[in-house]
């Protein structure tokens, strides 16, 4: 039985996050045709290495074809401007700070304004592919849990909540990609530390929020937080869904022996490394 443990000391979003499960051995090219087989806007997914204060660390690199962008840079809404909600926004800036309404840049290097696409729509776009069992039924979660958020904000039905963040290409992609991830590196049971919100405001498409922003804050309950205070959203919406959505406890390193480690990273520099590490624990199964 495998065990990942998520160190999110630093934050997480839907970008470190996948990046993180890429550098602990996940099939870039698996997850990319996985992808493909889905009706979603055409992208080049890679990843590159760059240094976090002293820390190397992958780096999330998605595009999306120009000819498909319509003009502006993208910003989601969802009362994030968000990018990618998504944390990405594309450009993602995921920095964490991501996602939301940021526009993050997320590297992406995209900008774009795709189709917004409403939660039912993406929910009956899981659940009528061919993807494995057991990714369809995580991705259903996240997105179940970004949506209930996002609908407590803004007084709506859930289904109805259009993801302008996470209904950002990228959110699709960071969500389904990090579940496929998870399938191929066979990972059973997730554990997640403690996790910081950062402080301060940041711009969405309703105008100026406080950190941590109202949907991640909400999808935050229950989820233990860390005091780790820096100004800046360290904590996506796509991030906190996934602690949210896939954790299965919280806490401390488990007592097992390490097999593999990895490090996903942000957009932003901040001074601290701005990382998200991902731990493989192989479990004896008695």
């Amino acid at each position: 039985m495998k065990q990942l443990y998520l160190d999110c000391q630093y934050g997480i979003s839907g970008d470190m996050t996948l990046a993180a499960l890429f550098d602990v051995g996940a099939d870039l090219s698996y997850v990319t045709e996985q992808l493909k087989q889905l009706p979603i806007d055409s992208f080049h997914m890679a990843t590159k290495k760059v240094d976090k204060r002293g820390i190397s660390a992958n780096l999330l690199d998605l595009q999306f074809k120009e000819a498909e962008l319509v003009g502006a840079a993208h910003v989601h809404e969802a009362g994030h401007s968000h990018s990618h909600e998504h944390d990405h926004h594309h450009h993602h800036h995921h920095d964490h700070e991501h996602e939301h309404g940021h526009s993050h840049e997320h590297d992406h290097h995209h900008h774009h304004d795709h189709v917004h696409r409403k939660a039912s729509t993406i929910l009956e776009m899981i659940e009528t592919s061919e993807l494995p069992v057991r990714v369809k039924e995580r991705s259903r979660r996240v997105f179940e849990v970004i949506a209930e958020a996002e609908g407590k904000i803004h007084g709506m039905d859930p289904k109805e909540v259009h993801f302008h963040e996470v209904g950002a290409m990228d959110s699709i992609i960071d969500v389904i990609g990090v579940c496929l991830a998870l399938e191929d590196l066979q990972v059973d049971r997730i554990v997640a530390s403690p996790v910081p919100t950062g402080y301060g405001k940041v711009r969405m498409a309703h105008g100026l929020y406080p950190i941590p922003a109202p949907a991640t804050a909400e999808i935050l309950k229950g989820v233990p937080l860390e005091a780790f205070h820096v100004k800046g959203e360290l904590t996506t919406p796509t991030g906190a869904g996934f602690l949210k959505a896939l954790a299965d406890d919280y806490g401390y390193m488990p007592s097992l022996v390490i097999q593999k480690i990895g490090y996903g990273a942000g957009q932003k520099d901040f001074e601290h490394p701005n990382v998200l590490r991902a731990i493989l624990f192989e479990e004896k199964v008695k």
